[in-house]
């Protein structure tokens, strides 16, 4: 059994030829929706009991699925139910624990839930420190910094006001120790309005040169390519269905299948399923090649893997181009010269674990190779290696017509969720909309009508592109909201009103339907067609601009073709090393720089 020494030191490196635990069958489940958004669960074979899976995790402790479960199990338990179980991990006399795996886990509860807060009182001072390395999560390695609980204070406050348009404090009466002195906070801002006019510039520098206008496929033609593909592959598994959940006037999901595998060092696993994808917007054809392309490339990042050829970590299966997988240590790999990403650049609830994480190779934009971490490419990756994320997300993965087109959508959706997690709620930036297009218009009376009081707020940061959120405020002071990002603002904008989870039903006249609460009133009213528009005539054009501008900024995207066999449809993943990737925030949310920058401004 691992002792003190084990759980203490750094992460083990792997054996030459792990032995491979017998398969298991991981049921892909919906736990919850909320906002349109669908929450999934792995769950183990409902035959594994808790005995038999606490021992399968001690094998193989890094497997995140079996992890999550048992975590969910032991959550359900009483206080006294998880002290028995604590007394039998950890041998006081030897000062070693037994059971890391499950000493882990039940340190983990007490961490989260405040009724087991002293179920793991017999364990040592530095527990969490030693556990670690026997956990798939970042929970305890988030828990052993010294400014957590400061970050998590901050995190709270910064969620009711972007979430909850609470009002924030001024900086000097929050009564919260600061995460960073004034002195980074001024150099930050003067430094983010230096550049606040980059891409204006190179806008107007890009739309001198000759660029051959390329229209987009009609959506139509996406949605029937897409389908077909899909059909054929054997991923639609339901029919299409209407949904009423969203201001969008046409809102549709359909179910589709998920079955991959995993043979990865010590972890052999399948998962399997039913997902479902949405598709909004102003026309069906619109709506459904939005949820055909959904599942593309949702189906295009939930990958299976092989063990490879000798001296490779792996290799992801099904690929148009090859996914190799390697297994080292970051510094390793800085060490033998290997250009690679950073882990530290990445928006990480805790510091990256020394420990062999899996690589691939993404290409830079002058089509250099970079190593970058394999779990920040996938969905439901799970790897026999610690995580780097608290939950990974879908930010900077999408699919296209041409791979350029993929990278701008995947490109602009990084920097709409960036401006999401780093622009603070002020009424001085909201504003009401109305447009010159007749159609769009109508529907924003129809809303008004049923008393669904729609409003947005601009989101744009330094970066320049157009970012729009809409909202509608509940009459219990809940907020609903989504946000958009384009080239194009008056896109930006459709795209936000169109993913607001309010629920409107085009099809009875008004005034039926939920009304809203009043809003904020006597907002100032922006047309639609006035909102910036800084799109060239092609996709190819489009990337290079937003290339430029991010290089203008110090930014460089990283690019991984993810791109399917059978299917032989665009899907690329973007990194953004410096950009946040999601504005959900909970106690373990690290607030950025940005963020306060822009915080502190607020009250200059």
């Amino acid at each position: 059994m691992p002792g003190h020494s084990q759980a203490s030191g750094p992460y083990p490196a792997p054996e030459g030829s792990p032995v491979t635990p017998s398969p298991i069958d991981y049921a892909y489940t919906h736990a919850e929706t909320l906002a349109t958004t669908g929450y999934f669960s792995c769950e183990p074979p409902s035959s594994l009991s808790l005995e038999a899976a606490l021992e399968r995790l001690e094998a193989t402790p890094l497997d995140d699925f079996l992890h999550q479960h048992l975590l969910r199990v032991l959550s359900k338990k009483s206080p006294g139910e998880l002290r028995s179980l604590a007394a039998t991990c950890y041998d006081a006399a030897a000062d070693v624990f037994i059971r890391p795996a499950l000493a882990g886990l039940l340190l983990e509860c007490a961490l989260l839930l405040p009724a087991c807060r002293e179920v793991c009182n017999g364990f040592p001072a530095d527990a969490a420190a030693r556990l670690a390395p026997a956990s798939p999560t970042v929970y305890l390695r988030a828990a052993l910094q010294s400014d957590r609980e400061a970050a998590a204070a901050w995190s709270a406050m910064f969620r009711a006001n972007i979430c909850g348009h609470h009002p924030l404090p001024r900086p000097d009466e929050a009564d919260i120790p600061p995460l960073f002195c004034p002195r980074e906070l001024t150099a930050r801002a003067e430094g983010l309005a230096s550049r606040a006019d980059i891409l204006a510039r190179e806008h107007a520098r890009r739309k001198a040169e000759d660029w051959e206008p390329r229209e987009r496929p009609p959506a139509k033609e996406t949605f029937l390519r897409a389908l077909d593909a899909l059909m054929e592959a054997g991923f639609i598994a339901g029919p299409e269905m209407r949904h009423e959940a969203s201001l969008s006037p046409i809102a549709l999901l359909r179910s589709w299948q998920v079955d991959i595998s995993v043979r990865n060092s010590r972890l052999n696993h399948s998962l399997r399923g039913q997902a479902t994808a949405y598709g909004r917007g102003l026309s069906l054809a619109q709506a459904r090649a939005s949820y055909a392309m959904e599942i593309v490339e949702r189906a295009s990042a939930y990958v299976s893997v092989g063990p490879g050829q000798a001296g490779i970590g792996g290799e992801v299966l099904d690929r148009k181009l090859p996914l190799l997988l390697i297994k080292a240590r970051y510094a390793d790999l800085k060490a033998q010269g290997r250009a690679v990403l950073d882990p530290g650049l990445l928006p990480l609830e805790a510091s990256c674990p020394d420990a062999p994480l899996y690589w691939l190779t993404a290409r830079a934009v002058d089509g250099a190779e970079v190593l970058v971490p394999a779990q920040a490419v996938f969905l439901f990756c799970n790897l026999d290696e610690p995580g780097l994320f608290l939950a990974g997300g879908s930010t900077g993965l999408a699919s296209g017509n041409s791979l350029d087109e993929a990278k701008v959508a995947a490109i602009t959706e990084i920097l709409e969720r960036d401006a999401e997690a780093t622009t603070p709620f002020s009424r001085a930036r909201c504003f009401t909309l109305r447009s010159r297009d007749q159609r769009i218009q109508s529907l924003l009376e129809d809303y008004a009508a049923r008393g669904i009081r729609v409003q947005f707020q601009d989101l744009t940061t330094e970066l320049g592109l157009p970012v729009y959120q809409c909202f509608v405020t509940a009459l219990d002071g809940t907020v609903a909201r989504a946000t958009g990002a384009n080239l194009n603002g008056a896109r930006a904008a459709l795209a936000a009103l169109t993913e607001t989870p309010w629920p409107y039903v085009w099809a009875r006249p008004a005034p039926f339907g939920k009304a809203s609460g009043p809003g904020l009133a006597a907002l100032p009213e922006r047309v639609l067609e006035d909102l910036p528009d800084y799109s060239l005539p092609s996709a190819e054009a489009n990337l290079r601009l937003l290339e430029s501008v991010l290089a203008g900024h110090g930014k460089s995207p990283l690019y991984v073709d993810l791109t399917r066999t059978d299917l032989n449809l665009p899907v690329v993943r973007v990194l953004i090393p410096g950009l946040e990737l999601t504005a959900e925030w909970d106690s373990f949310s690290r607030p950025s720089l940005r963020l306060f920058a822009r915080y502190a401004a607020m009250y200059k």
